[in-house]
Parts: structure tokens; C-alpha cells; sequence
């Protein structure tokens, strides 16, 4: 058996490979708090929903709460931790959530930050009622990433777990960049491509994404990929507790620097 193993290594070697033991990582416990976070949110969106548990439509309160666990809420705080620790200014700033679904992200930037202007936009009728009630001094609207204004109105933009599902994250990126006003930051999140397993499954061709994820990250590519798409940025990048990869890209402040207005990105549709 030795002498197999020895042989597989050599052959690999001639390559350029070799075989490394990759160890497990221990998943993230969430607190108490996170708990207390889940419930609560689970509590003020459930009743908008409860007629969907005798007719079958989609959201049902069961997927609900085997969603907004402990474990989601905890990488939601853990994120705003980040975006702490990274020196991005969410307090008395427009801040503008990107596929809010059921207002989760708003709710708690909104328990934390004093004077933050909130805004969330989402695809779903159903997700902004929801978020409605998570966090109703929010201003939501139905609306995609591809027909957001191009007007650079938002201090923090977030984009959590998108990414992945969509056939162009490339334009995607350059696109929410368009409305980062100068010296905001725009903040991401992806699943760590090397443990990702939700493969793609069906194809939306009006929001070009699928259901399932398509695009996987390593915590060393995360980093270069957004450089790559948004050189006009100071890039952060960090594995989160919970294994999800961070970003934070901050916009230039261009009129400190050079006294004109700011030169818009342009989104090449070939990118």
C-alpha cells in the first residue's frame, strides 16, 4: 500500500502536484445573542407568510426557520463585525441592501448603527413584505441589480451570498460600484468556493443567474478576482468565523484627490 501511495506521489510530482491532507474546519457556534437575533426575526415575519402553510406557496414558515437559524444570523453580525474592524463607516451614512429578501441584514444595521438611512430593494413581492415588517423604517423597492440607478447614491452598498448564482459577477460588481458615492465602500460576501456544494440548478435568463451557485471562490482567488474588477478600490478581504468570504471595496475619493468630479466606471458589456 506504501509503495502505491509512493508511486501516485511520484507521478504526481512530474506535474507539479502533490497531495496535502486538508483538515477540517470546526463549524462556527452561535451565540446566545445570534439565537435571540433568529427568533425575533422569525417572530415579527412569520404571520406575513402563515396562510402559506395551508395553501403550500412558497416561502412556507417551515423553510423560514430552517433559514434564518442561529448559525445565518450569527454570519450576518459576524459580517458587520468585519466591516467594523475594517473601518467602514455605516453610522449616519445611506446605506442600500442589494437582494434584501426578508430584511435580516437591515434589521440588525438598523439595532446598531444610530442615524443610518436604510434602503433595501429586492426581486420578490413576498421577500420585501417580509423585510417590511423586519425593518419597517427601511425604504424598499422591487427592483434588480441590473435596473438599479447608475447615480452614485449610496454610502454602503451590501451584496450578501449573490455572487455566486450569477453568470456575469464580473458586470455585477462593476455595476453596484456605479452607485458607491466617493469614499463608500461596497460590501460582499460568498460561500468559500472550496467547501461550496450547492451545484447550479435551473437557469433564470431575465436575472442571467441560477437557483443553484455556479461561481466558486477560493479565499486567495476572492482577493485577486475583485482587484482584477475594481482597480479604482482599496480591497479587504477575510475569511469570516462562519467560512464565508468578506469583502469590502472603498471607492477613491476622487474630488479630495484631484479637485473634478468623479469619472464614472463604464460597464463593458464583453467584461
Amino acid at each position: 500500500m506504501l509503495q502505491v501511495k509512493n508511486l501516485i506521489q511520484s507521478v504526481l510530482a512530474r506535474y507539479g502536484y502533490r497531495i496535502v491532507r486538508i483538515e477540517p474546519e470546526l463549524q462556527y457556534r452561535p451565540t446566545r445573542l445570534d439565537t435571540d437575533n433568529s427568533a425575533g426575526l422569525l417572530q415579527d415575519i412569520l404571520p406575513e407568510i402563515q396562510h402559506n402553510a395551508v395553501t403550500g406557496a412558497w416561502p412556507t414558515p417551515a423553510f423560514l426557520q430552517k433559514y434564518f437559524t442561529p448559525h445565518r444570523l450569527a454570519m450576518v453580525r459576524l459580517l458587520l463585525d468585519q466591516c467594523d474592524a475594517e473601518a467602514v463607516e455605516i453610522a449616519g451614512k445611506r446605506v442600500l441592501d442589494v437582494g434584501c429578501h426578508a430584511g435580516c441584514l437591515l434589521r440588525l444595521i438598523g439595532a446598531r448603527y444610530p442615524g443610518v438611512s436604510l434602503a433595501g430593494c429586492d426581486i420578490g413581492n413576498e421577500k420585501l413584505a417580509m423585510a417590511k415588517r423586519a425593518c419597517p423604517d427601511a425604504e424598499l423597492f422591487f427592483c434588480s441589480l441590473w435596473d438599479l440607478p447608475e447615480a452614485p447614491s449610496y454610502d454602503v452598498v451590501f451584496l450578501t451570498e449573490v455572487l455566486e448564482h450569477l453568470v456575469n459577477p464580473e458586470a455585477a460588481v462593476r455595476r453596484l460600484f456605479d452607485i458607491v458615492a466617493d469614499g463608500g465602500t461596497l460590501v460582499l460576501t460568498v460561500p468559500d468556493g472550496r467547501k461550496d456544494r450547492f451545484v447550479a440548478k435551473e437557469y433564470n435568463p431575465e436575472f442571467q443567474s441560477y437557483a443553484g451557485h455556479i461561481n466558486f471562490w477560493s479565499p486567495e482567488n476572492w482577493h485577486y478576482f475583485l482587484a482584477r474588477v475594481a482597480p479604482d478600490s482599496e480591497v479587504r478581504t477575510v475569511k469570516l468565523p462562519t467560512g464565508h468570504l468578506f469583502a469590502a471595496l472603498t471607492r477613491q475619493k476622487y474630488r479630495e484627490i484631484t479637485g473634478s468630479p468623479q469619472t464614472p466606471l463604464l460597464l463593458s458589456s464583453q467584461s
